[in-house]
């Protein structure tokens, strides 16, 4: 009796421990999965003028990129989804009228001061800076009076930019890949 007695208070004191235990592990690893990865570029070097980003290249067509990647298409912009190093990467790749890629772009959400950071020295370290926003453009997209600031890399070529919404309540990052010229006359534009 004394047995059974000493036996179930080891039960009640055992079992909401363990029971515990288990729940507080359950979900754990989904949790760390569903955590947004945060996207950094590389810092290899690349050879400038660049071609295109992840093997879509600035002279592919509408047509063989979006079968090549399995792109949705939305008139003169495709929604791509592709796969680099394990992980799925989403950019569009925006097309004039006439057909030709003037853009990738990549949303990296909202403005994370610490990941904003890492992204402009390892864009520095890649392409090199080659613009930064001027004290006056900061003051006035801090003020509200400019949606972006704008950094720009490789002649021109990359851009990272933080904007913001439509609503003026959340600053975003993009990312931009140029080809060549397209990349040229848009430096030319922020820097004016």
């Amino acid at each position: 009796m004394i047995q059974k007695i000493h036996f179930f208070r080891l039960q009640c004191l055992f079992i909401p421990i363990f029971s515990a235990l288990i729940i507080s592990g359950c979900g754990k690893g989904e949790v760390d999965k569903s955590k947004p990865t945060v996207w950094l570029p590389d810092t290899k070097a690349e050879q400038l003028p660049i071609l295109g980003y992840q093997g879509i290249n600035f002279s592919g067509s509408k047509e063989q990129i979006k079968n090549q990647f399995n792109c949705t298409e939305y008139e003169l912009t495709l929604s791509c989804k592709i796969k680099v190093d394990g992980n799925e990467d989403h950019v569009w790749a925006i097309y004039n009228e006439s057909g030709r890629m003037i853009l990738i772009k990549k949303e990296l959400g909202y403005f994370n001061k610490e990941q904003a950071q890492q992204i402009i020295e390892r864009f520095t370290l890649k392409y090199g800076l080659d613009h930064e926003p001027t004290e006056g453009q900061l003051s006035a997209f801090n003020a509200g009076l400019r949606k972006t600031k704008t950094y720009l890399f490789g002649k021109g070529q990359v851009a990272f930019q933080v904007g913001r919404s439509l609503n003026n309540r959340n600053e975003l990052m993009l990312v931009y890949y140029f080809p060549e010229d397209v990349g040229a006359a848009f430096a030319n534009s922020i820097q004016n």
